[in-house]
């Protein structure tokens, strides 16, 4: 039998991050919002009540990480996991030899803890084995474009408009002055300003409030970014417009796949489309550097399925303790628009 260990303080969580680390080198995540660096800063800027981790091991190795923080929500006790709101994939990572032993290790957990009223777990995969412990409903999807071939191919296969589209902008803004693209790997200071500044004097233009603003997320996403980037998992693009930051787009890389998790576009310049060049020169920069998948992360807005697209379902799992009881296992069942102008 899996031993269990229940992580409820700060300091033990931070103890168990090399540990967290090395189990993640050995049983790689699909994404980076389920690596520590990503969730220890997410419960730094977020986190609230107690933390709830359950951390199981196959003797002296980790078997499985579920990270859960344990707080008052619409008057009830909830039990969510680390990253909620901010973060596009938070599917726990377990050791596929241990799965079943852990879902049903999980069940028996919730039914004989009596603090909590209810778990409400999102931005899970459609096929996620936590749908075996309660109710599964669709959530906001993702999409991603599967990158193969030269970029010239790919973009060859896109819309005549978008094609036409590029050329007209990019022509009408080198008419007036010089238009240019860059890619870093740790973005510094000044260009997280930038990409803070821009994205929201954009929304600002638009009467409403942008991310940064509406979810005070601008120092948690800079400090996330800063730690990914020391293990090469940021990439910041930008296009320059008289040698000036016109559009901007924070990815996170993993593996082969680029997320694009925030962007921005200065709103004076909007109408020369530089939102669209930005993503016709990323998804230049990734076939060039061997990149198999992009993923747009949440949302199913429109320009997205223009540059190739398909969608990926979500789902939410939703767990109802009935005086001091879970139901029954289950059988599993299957942001804003970041660029505004694309």
């Amino acid at each position: 039998m899996l031993a269990l260990e229940r992580i409820e303080s700060v300091a033990r969580l931070q103890d168990f991050e090399a540990e967290w680390g090395n189990f993640l080198r050995r049983v790689p995540p699909a994404t980076p919002f389920q690596t520590p660096e990503w969730l220890l800063t997410w419960w730094r800027h977020f986190g609230s009540g107690g933390l709830r981790t359950f951390v199981f091991r196959d003797g002296s190795e980790v078997a499985g990480v579920v990270p859960c923080f344990l707080h008052e929500w619409c008057g009830r006790r909830q039990l969510t996991l680390l990253g909620s709101g901010v973060s596009d994939y938070l599917d726990p990572v377990f050791d596929p030899c241990h799965t079943p032993e852990i879902i049903e290790r999980v069940g028996a957990e919730l039914r004989r803890a009596t603090d909590w009223d209810i778990c409400d777990w999102q931005d899970l995969s459609a096929d996620s084995p936590l749908q075996a412990l309660g109710e599964s409903f669709a959530d906001t999807p993702c999409s991603v474009v599967r990158l193969e071939g030269s970029f010239e191919d790919f973009l060859a296969a896109r819309s005549k408009d978008l094609r036409r589209n590029l050329r007209r902008y990019r022509e009408r803004a080198e008419a007036v002055g010089p238009v240019s693209f860059e890619a870093v790997e740790e973005p510094d200071a000044e260009l997280m300003d930038s990409l803070v500044r821009m994205h929201g004097e954009r929304w600002a233009a638009a009467g409403e409030r942008g991310m940064f603003e509406s979810n005070g997320s601008a120092a948690f996403t800079r400090e996330a970014a800063e730690k990914l980037a020391s293990r090469g998992a940021v990439r910041m693009f930008t296009v320059r417009f008289l040698n000036r930051s016109a559009a901007m787009l924070l990815a996170f890389r993993h593996e082969t796949a680029l997320f694009c998790y925030m962007s921005a576009f200065d709103p004076r310049h909007q109408a020369l489309g530089f939102g669209r060049e930005l993503l016709a020169q990323t998804f230049r920069h990734a076939h060039v550097h061997g990149y198999k998948q992009w993923n747009f992360l949440r949302g199913e807005e429109h320009f997205k399925f223009s540059w190739g697209a398909t969608a990926v379902p979500k789902r939410r799992v939703r767990i109802v303790r009935y005086g001091g009881r879970i139901p029954g296992m289950l059988t599993p069942s299957l942001r804003q628009s970041p660029l505004g102008n694309p």
